[in-house]
């Protein structure tokens, strides 16, 4: 690799022949990139680059805009060795600009072994990072079961009284998850800014289920003589569409690393403090780094735990310092939430659908966004709360585990609690 680096003194009129470059066009590489049949035969590879977010006024001729982000030539240029040293073919690249690394996406030909692979990179020194692309799912489902009781969930955490308190006012809630449906009645205005990552390969935004589903649960309107109302219906939520659904008009939706990377970036850059992620995969080094960078900013991230049923997919819920959400089921089910996770409401939960349609979903899913709307309303009261503070509420004001009842959070008494120490009008 330190031979890459004499790339950056070469005298390139005294090259004889062009480096050997692929193929393939930009939007196939994304193509390929973002296909999830594909991910066992793709790697993310990663190396420092002090270049990224330096201004571009100096030297135009060696930086480049992508986006929002900036990356140099002397990145691409090493990028492109890689390929040609390794035998592997280069599909995209982006800088991540809040840990200072330049990212690839690489595919390893189909009679390649990717783990060979991975092990020869990763005994090179100048690279940070090597992985494969993984998976990510969310977690929610629609249920044929008939309407029953109406956002029993709210009664449940006493949100009318909680509303009395705070209702999310001033607090943006960033959201990693499919699209939404801006057009909704019960969620028009209420999303601040949507990106979508994955636009190669899911370009629609606004007929997606299941973050229509989770959006709902956070901030659907209140007082408007429509529909549902939303744990925070005075926050603002900022929609990044990292995932798309597995089959047409499906709840179940699917992302992988490298969308994710990209969504989480730009959530930290968005300076919201709260991040929701209704979704698992595998233990993912990229992303990791890319949230321990959010934690580090102050941002509470809350995540979907599957509990005993998750087996090796339940990152990010299991990494440190991320708030892990259960879904509380009856107490007839084999289910028990594990010590480090918080428990919410999510069986047959009445919340938003795409085209101004309501339906009761169930999942992991639907209690994350929960939490998360109540992190927003302890915010407002005091927009400060640290993650330590943060999870001692919710804890504190966890219902009572009695036979024949649901356990969960009840937001009255968290912000009760807060409001001893904080100013609640």
């Amino acid at each position: 690799m330190k031979a890459l680096l004499l790339l950056l003194f070469i005298n390139l009129s005294i090259i004889t022949a062009p480096c050997k470059s692929t193929e393939i066009s930009p939007e196939q590489g994304l193509d390929t990139a973002l296909n999830v049949d594909n991910a066992d035969h793709l790697l993310l590879v990663g190396f420092p680059d002090q270049s990224i977010n330096r201004p571009l006024g100096a030297s135009p001729s060696t930086y480049r805009r992508r986006g929002n982000y900036q990356s140099s030539g002397w990145s691409k240029r090493i990028s492109q060795q890689i390929a040609e040293d390794y035998h592997i073919e280069k599909l995209t690249e982006w800088p991540m600009s809040e840990i200072g690394v330049h990212c690839i996406v690489y595919q390893v030909p189909a009679n390649a072994s990717v783990s060979d692979t991975i092990k020869q990179l990763s005994q090179n020194s100048d690279i940070s990072i090597v992985q494969n692309m993984h998976v990510f799912k969310t977690k929610a489902h629609a249920t044929n079961d008939p309407y029953f009781k109406l956002q029993a969930n709210m009664r449940d955490m006493q949100i009318d009284q909680a509303h009395s308190k705070a209702t999310g006012k001033g607090i943006n809630i960033a959201m990693i998850d499919t699209g939404v449906d801006l057009t909704h009645p019960d969620l028009i205005d209420q999303v601040a800014k949507h990106e979508n990552f994955s636009t190669e390969i899911s370009p629609d935004f606004s007929n997606d289920q299941h973050g229509t589903a989770i959006a709902g649960i956070m901030v659907a309107k209140k007082d408007n003589e429509t529909g549902i109302v939303g744990i925070a219906p005075d926050a603002k939520l900022i929609a990044y569409k990292a995932c798309w659904p597995s089959m047409p008009n499906s709840m179940e939706a699917v992302c992988n690393s490298y969308t994710l990377s990209l969504a989480v970036n730009s959530a930290i850059k968005s300076g919201a403090k709260i991040l929701n992620m209704s979704l698992g995969g595998p233990h993912d080094e990229f992303l990791e780094k890319l949230l321990n960078k959010a934690i580090e900013n102050g941002m509470i991230v809350i995540a979907a735990d599957e509990g005993q049923d998750s087996k090796n997919v339940n990152f990010p819920a299991s990494l440190k310092n991320v708030l892990s959400i259960q879904s509380i089921k009856k107490p007839d089910t084999d289910h028990k939430v594990v010590a480090q996770s918080l428990s919410a409401p999510g069986e047959k939960i009445l919340t938003t659908l795409p085209h101004g349609t309501y339906d009761f979903i169930s999942g992991s899913s639907i209690a994350t966004a929960e939490v998360s709307g109540i992190i927003a309303l302890l915010l407002q009261i005091k927009s400060d709360l640290t993650f330590s503070e943060t999870r001692a509420l919710l804890q504190q004001s966890q219902l009572p585990n009695k036979e024949g009842s649901f356990t969960g959070i009840n937001a009255n008494t968290a912000l009760a609690i807060l409001c001893k120490t904080a100013h609640c009008s």
